[in-house]
């Protein structure tokens, strides 16, 4: 596959899970690009690489630990070592805890949230952002969360790691745009069940995104296609929060 808007790019995709992980690596293999997959659990990594390569495209799996530095400096030079410079990184890595309810938070849950949602972003991008700009440029999404930006009663660590991450994004993109280095978070919203039905019922158009939408945005913003575009917070939840419910006068019928 090399005739895509990712052709001849190596995409390091970090924390591919079962659902935006999985469709986006499938997306950017059929867009050309060399798709490695870091995952803790390596053989759900080696299910989506396998995928892949059955349906013509180059991808490969690799263990890794986003919270240790042996583990990506590992799997960053096993992505080089198999498909050349990395040209475009997707951090899709998170850790959710529901427990997270007050300020009162477990310290553990708290500082696994940091480790995983944040300072493993930062890792990853310390680490690909500088041969990045040696090459001329490249193009980093991260995954952050609508519960960067709104208030939550549960989920402290998760939203205040999201938070950060959204920092993260603005200043990659502004210390280094000029360099050649674009960065991008999409706030997604994938959710099937009671949650995701409450969902569709308030965005725009009724149903929530699927991973394949997500993803396809995802690859959209790492190309050249989205040239323009860096420092973004991008929602991917159908409009949910264009929706979003505020208290208004009833509407006067007509005379």
């Amino acid at each position: 596959m090399t005739d895509g808007i990712l052709s001849g790019r190596v995409l390091f995709l970090a924390g591919a899970g079962p659902q935006i992980g999985a469709a986006t690596a499938h997306i950017a293999a059929r867009e050309g690009a060399r798709v490695a997959l870091a995952a803790r659990r390596v053989e759900v990594a080696e299910h989506i690489a396998a995928a892949v390569r059955k349906g013509g495209g180059d991808a490969v799996a690799l263990r890794c630990d986003v919270t240790r530095d042996e583990d990506v400096d590992a799997a960053l030079d096993a992505t080089r070592s198999e498909f050349g410079a990395i040209d475009t990184v997707f951090f899709n890595a998170a850790y959710y805890d529901n427990r997270q309810a007050s300020l009162d938070v477990d310290e553990d849950a708290w500082d696994t949230s940091m480790d995983v949602n944040l300072n493993a972003a930062v890792r990853v991008a310390r680490r690909t952002v500088p041969q990045m700009i040696e090459r001329g440029g490249g193009s980093l999404v991260f995954t952050s969360s609508a519960a960067s930006i709104v208030a939550g009663d549960t989920r402290f660590g998760y939203q205040v790691s999201k938070a950060g991450l959204n920092a993260v994004t603005r200043f990659v993109a502004g210390k280094y745009g000029r360099q050649g280095i674009r960065a991008n978070a999409v706030l997604p919203f994938v959710l099937e069940g009671p949650v995701g039905a409450a969902a569709a019922s308030l965005n725009c158009l009724g149903r929530s995104p699927t991973a394949e939408e997500i993803g396809e945005a995802v690859v959209f913003l790492l190309s050249d296609r989205a040239s323009v575009i860096t420092g973004q917070l991008i929602h991917l939840d159908g409009g949910l929060f264009v929706r979003a419910p505020w208290p208004t006068p009833a509407s006067k019928p007509r005379a």
